[in-house]
């Protein structure tokens, strides 16, 4: 076996890399391995001897509560979150695996995933605000993409810290678009398959996304701005609008809101700015036509309702609608979006205070029926598996779950005695049975 034949699911290559620890922590693995362990792994082994302590394993807080808010509001990663949403996050955790976004010096800002999979990382620190630097945690996908600044894979025992050898992770450096500073890191974390040959092209894909996105944002600067920029690589240059709200859960009328500056929008309307607002890249007037209309034949009819959109977002200067392909421009966010990054961490607080309820109730277009029903399942799931009998009765009271009655079932199951929640599930679990008295 040699050091270019390494393979993630290879038990003698794991075997080799315990064999090689053991020599490290022993002092007799010489400064280059005879063996398989590559060079850019075995250096960083070498440099966390002298910073890490191997017997530790757990990543030290670097940021929490308040810190942690205001550096995830300053780092440029908050104004692309939908695009990142959308390129990596979502599939992702779809597949089962965490996604981390990280800044310039390995500070974990965002870190998302299954709920059982986000329990699990958080036993050995890898959560949001832990520092994740190689002068902290050792060797790791997301230390060795910053201190090399190239893409970087870690499978295992590779890991410096015996408690992260369950893990494999992939990670990418992206960089400022107009410094060219290491802006922060984003990694894929979880089994093997976060190191399948798909994930690096999917990382890569969506770094250079994300550096075209913010290209596309920044204000150009002269040279003297740009080398001021080059020291605070991680704030933004200047102050962005107010953000512009897509309110579109629990709504028979949607909203788009700036400020104390509110309009209401048609149903079509709606359904056009929630798809946009997913594709932060872009989507054509076929991709459009069908998702909305069921066929690309519609394509026309996208072309006339964006026009008359456009109208209707005139009373937005800072929001504008980019076309070939049709992409949104603007500081936009929306109570879907906060929901389904509440639902991906598992906070079913912010989960239920952002989803006012089912998206866009009233439309009948394929793909937003196909997200209605993906959000709706995703919140009933976690309100059962996690909810207190209070949440469980707060979600009752929703449209969708005045009927349900295994949520009702849930709550007299957990509510103390006492509790009003349980005599109002009692009630109508018995006028659901068609009971009476």
């Amino acid at each position: 076996m040699t050091a270019t034949s390494w393979s993630p699911t290879d038990s003698a290559y794991q075997a080799w890399l315990l064999r090689a620890h053991e020599e490290l922590r022993a002092n007799t693995l010489p400064p280059r391995a005879t063996g398989p362990v590559r060079d850019a792994v075995l250096a960083s082994w070498q440099r966390s001897l002298a910073t890490v302590s191997e017997a530790g394993g757990t990543a030290p807080a670097a940021l929490e509560g308040h810190e942690l808010t205001d550096a995830r509001r300053r780092h440029l990663f908050s104004a692309v979150l939908p695009l990142l949403r959308s390129r990596l996050i979502e599939p992702a955790v779809e597949a089962g695996l965490m996604v981390a976004l990280g800044d310039a010096d390995g500070r974990l800002l965002w870190v998302e995933g299954r709920p059982q999979l986000i329990s699990r990382a958080d036993d050995m620190g890898f959560a949001a605000g832990a520092d994740w630097s190689e002068h902290a945690m050792g060797t790791s996908a997301p230390a060795l993409a910053l201190s090399t600044a190239a893409p970087m894979q870690v499978v295992g025992a590779e890991h410096f810290h015996e408690a992260v050898h369950p893990w494999s992770c992939s990670a990418v450096p992206v960089l400022h678009p107009l410094t060219r500073e290491t802006l922060g890191v984003l990694d894929v974390t979880g089994s093997t398959e976060a190191v399948s040959p798909l994930v690096l092209p999917l990382l890569e894909a969506t770094a250079r996304a994300v550096q075209e996105e913010l290209r596309a944002r920044l204000p150009l600067a002269p040279p003297e701005s740009a080398r001021t920029a080059a020291r605070r690589p991680r704030i933004l240059p200047r102050s962005p609008a107010a953000s512009i709200e897509l309110l579109v859960t629990g709504r028979r009328t949607p909203l788009l809101r700036q400020g104390t500056r509110t309009i209401e929008l048609s149903g079509r309307h709606a359904e056009l700015l929630t798809v946009m607002h997913q594709r932060p890249d872009g989507i054509s007037g076929g991709e459009l036509a069908e998702q909305l209309h069921g066929s690309v034949t519609a394509e026309g009819t996208v072309r006339a309702e964006m026009v008359r959109l456009r109208k209707v977002l005139a009373a937005f200067p800072d929001l504008e609608i980019a076309s070939r392909p049709y992409r949104l421009r603007g500081p936009v966010s929306s109570d879907l979006l906060r929901a389904r990054a509440a639902l991906e961490r598992g906070d079913l607080e912010d989960a239920l205070a952002h989803a006012a309820g089912e998206l866009l109730p009233a439309s009948e277009s394929p793909a937003i029926c196909r997200q209605r029903r993906r959000t709706a399942t995703h919140l009933r799931e976690l309100v059962l598996e996690t909810g207190t009998s209070a949440q469980l009765w707060q979600y009752a009271q929703r449209p969708e779950a005045e009927d349900d009655l295994e949520v009702l079932m849930a709550i007299l199951a957990i509510a103390p005695a006492e509790a009003p929640e349980r005599s109002a599930a009692v009630a109508r679990a018995r006028a659901l049975r068609g009971e009476t008295g």
